[in-house]
Formats: structure tokens, C-alpha cells, sequence
């Protein structure tokens, strides 16, 4: 009885022993699968890679202003909208758009007298940016605006209608560029570029025009419209590519 007893529990000591092995068996293509050796472990090589697109603009935006003094806040603000309202008249004159002409700033503060005590009147400002698509209208614009009152002028910047279109080409070579990069440094390591496992676009500032310092303007003896130069702009981009090393 006894022995019969001690061969029945090693055989179900074996029994369990082999469906122990076959279940670690099991579950060993399952971990496999969620590693992914193929691409985590094998040799790669990451470069960062940019493209730059030099294109002339095609669209200027320029804020005018008009900034009007008086004794009291009425009469200031009465003189100023006069003016401002001339302003817009003459951009509109001019066959631009009334979605491309904002007003971007009213202001009105007092003036004091040399103590800096007593107001002793108060300045009004009115500030109007405008969208120019033709540029070879902008110096005639200014020019314009300042006959009919505008005696401000806070800058001139300039721009793309569609910055997204030129923004592809900087991106595409970009991605050539890491490609170059990754091909001669595979070269000189003996090994040679496989596939692309990962790419990252790294986002950065577009170009940023600078601002002229505000300036103040009255109509010359003998008009001429100021020369406006485009010049060009630079859109640029950057991409992290990881290549597959062979």
C-alpha cells in the first residue's frame, strides 16, 4: 500500500513538473512579441537633420497710426477719429480689402505739465494695421496715409500668404539632409543605412520680422513715396531621424 501511495505522488510530482515547462514554453513567444528585439535592440544610428527654403514675400503688413493732442478729452478724440476715419478711407481707396485693415489700438492718456501735476491736455491714439498682397503698393500706401493725417508709423514686416507650402520644401530637406548625415557616418563605420525606424519633427520659431521703432512722419515739401524692399525670408526645419544600422 505504502509504495503504491509514494508512486502515485511521484507521478503527479512529474505530471505537474512538465506542465510547469510547457506553460513557460507558452508564454515565451507572448514576451517575444511585446519586446520587439527587431527594432529596440538592434544597431541604430540617430541624426538630426535641416532644411532651409529662401523664398522673396509676397504679402507686407504695416500698422499706421494717428495721434492727435487737445485740450480736453472730446475735442482729442473728435480730431483723432476725423483723422483715422480718413485714414481707412483712403486704404480702402486704395483696393484693399476690408478684411485685410484692423484696428489694433485706441489709446488715450493725459499730459501733464512740467511738475507733473496738473493735466494740462490729452493725447489721443489710434493705431489701424493693414495687410498689403501687393507689394508693390506699400511705399505708395504710406505715402498715401501720411497726406491724409497718419503721423505714425510703427513698422513694416513681411510675410507669406501660404508659409505651409514652403514649410514642406524645408521639411523635405530636411529629412534628405538627415539622410545624408546618417549615410556618411554608416560609411565610416564599415556598416551600411537600413530602414527608418523613428522621426521626429522639432518645432521651433518661424521667422520673426523686426519691427521698426515707431516713427513720426508730416507730409515732405516735395512727396515721394519711401522705397520698400521685400528682400527675402528664410523658413527652416528640423527633424531627430533614427536609421536602422546593418
Amino acid at each position: 500500500m505504502e509504495n503504491r501511495l509514494l508512486t502515485t505522488i511521484l507521478a503527479l510530482t512529474a505530471l505537474i513538473a512538465v506542465l510547469a515547462l510547457a506553460a513557460v514554453g507558452l508564454l515565451r513567444p507572448a514576451q517575444t512579441a511585446v519586446a520587439q528585439p527587431g527594432v529596440s535592440n538592434m544597431p541604430q544610428i540617430v541624426v538630426i537633420g535641416t532644411g532651409e527654403v529662401k523664398v522673396e514675400p509676397d504679402i507686407a503688413t504695416v500698422t499706421i497710426g494717428v495721434e492727435t493732442k487737445a485740450p480736453t478729452t472730446q475735442e482729442a478724440l473728435s480730431q483723432n477719429s476725423t483723422q483715422a476715419q480718413a485714414i481707412i478711407e483712403r486704404i480702402r481707396q486704395l483696393g484693399i480689402d476690408a478684411k485685410d485693415i484692423q484696428t489694433t489700438g485706441i489709446n488715450i492718456y493725459p499730459v501733464y505739465d512740467e511738475k507733473g501735476q496738473a493735466i494740462i491736455a490729452y493725447t489721443v491714439s489710434n493705431m489701424v494695421t493693414v495687410t498689403i498682397r501687393n507689394l508693390a503698393q506699400a511705399g505708395n500706401l504710406i505715402d498715401q496715409v501720411v497726406e491724409v493725417g497718419a503721423n505714425r508709423l510703427y513698422g513694416v514686416s513681411f510675410g507669406l500668404s501660404d508659409p505651409e507650402a514652403i514649410m514642406t520644401q524645408a521639411r523635405e530637406a530636411a529629412v534628405a539632409n538627415a539622410r545624408a548625415r546618417a549615410e556618411q557616418m554608416a560609411r565610416a563605420s564599415g556598416a551600411s543605412l537600413g530602414r527608418v525606424l523613428f522621426i521626429t519633427e522639432n518645432f521651433g520659431a518661424s521667422p520673426i520680422p523686426v519691427p521698426m521703432k515707431a516713427e513720426t512722419y508730416s507730409a515732405p515739401a516735395a512727396r515721394s513715396a519711401p522705397p520698400v524692399q521685400p528682400g527675402q525670408q528664410a523658413y527652416s526645419a528640423s527633424v531627430q531621424v533614427t536609421f536602422e544600422l546593418r
